[in-house]
């Protein structure tokens, strides 16, 4: 869907709020893959805690493997939380909070430098926020809404979100489908009177109507999507030998 077939729709049936999605709809990665940005991060925080850096980022996929099995098998619900992950990872290198708290806000700096806005997704937003129309975030991510309004704030600056819901904080997520009663609940409007937007059509668009919410879809683009794909896949073999 286009953002003109997008606007008519909203013109065409009031909504009390409209949600939508961060990353690949207002927030657009550019071609790097997330072994790329992790392996930046360990980089710039390896020399500051005297770890390699290479031993950094075999333990950072560790760790994130394991609290994904375990989100897996305790809550396949939930989502893993960044902020638990660095955490751990100063505890196993026998370091303070103080360290987890600096490996977390690194994993942000890096992603910020990663990130453009959509502009013109946001002009129609801005607008639909200045005739007076609620309008949130919600997210499947790890990030925390802390995490996620820091990088709204650097990579967008004034921006029409009210407010943001992430899945790490909620421990619910859209692929799940649970977290849309529970923003709708915090929101206290009925499911049938929000439209979400988002570039996932099954997570963003099949999930979100299965919970009663209007939704459209508004993909990246067909070379957007291919990186994508690419990504996560020669992102494989770098998880499996960090995993032995």
């Amino acid at each position: 869907m286009s953002l003109t077939v997008l606007a008519e729709t909203l013109r065409d049936k009031p909504y009390d709020v409209v949600s939508t999605d961060l990353f690949d709809t207002v927030l657009l990665r550019d071609h790097t893959i997330e072994a790329e940005r992790l392996t930046q991060v360990c980089r710039r925080v390896g020399p500051v805690l005297g770890v390699d850096s290479d031993v950094l980022t075999r333990l950072r996929w560790s760790l994130q493997s394991s609290a994904y099995r375990a989100v897996a098998i305790e809550r396949p619900w939930g989502e893993a939380s960044l902020a638990a992950i660095c955490m751990t990872m100063a505890q196993a290198l026998g370091r303070d909070d103080n360290a987890g708290q600096l490996l977390r806000e690194a994993e942000v700096d890096v992603e910020i430098t990663h990130l453009r806005p959509n502009r013109p997704l946001l002009h129609l937003l801005d607008q639909l926020a200045d005739s007076g129309l609620r309008v949130v975030g919600v997210s499947d991510t790890y990030l925390g809404q802390d995490d996620l309004r820091r990088i709204l704030d650097t990579v967008v600056g004034r921006h029409p979100l009210g407010a943001v819901y992430s899945s790490a904080d909620l421990g619910l997520t859209k692929q799940a489908g649970a977290v849309y009663a529970a923003v709708a609940d915090r929101e206290n409007v009925a499911a049938d009177r929000i439209l979400h937007i988002g570039d996932s059509h099954q997570v963003d668009v099949l999930m979100a109507r299965q919970a009663s919410w209007n939704a459209v879809h508004l993909p990246r683009n067909a070379m957007g999507r291919a990186r994508k794909t690419v990504g996560k896949i020669l992102a494989i073999p770098v998880k499996v030998r960090s995993w032995q």
